[in-house]
């Protein structure tokens, strides 16, 4: 019997702004900041550019927070 290959885990990123918030999500299309960090949003690296694009952000990888 063959063993089955495990896919790596994708990396979770949380987008902080230079303010200090964080992203916790969209509402009415348009990006949620927050201050309680417990509000943050992980989101893939594929998911973070629209948002990096727009605000001064940097990526903050899920494991360095928990």
């Amino acid at each position: 019997m063959r063993s089955k290959k495990s896919l790596p885990k994708p990396q979770y990123y949380v987008v902080m702004c230079q303010d200090g918030l964080v992203f916790s999500g969209m509402q009415y299309g348009e990006p949620k900041w927050d201050t309680n960090w417990n509000n943050a949003k992980p989101l893939e690296l594929s998911s973070t550019e629209y948002l990096l694009r727009n605000k001064k952000c940097e990526l903050i990888k899920q494991e360095e927070i928990l």
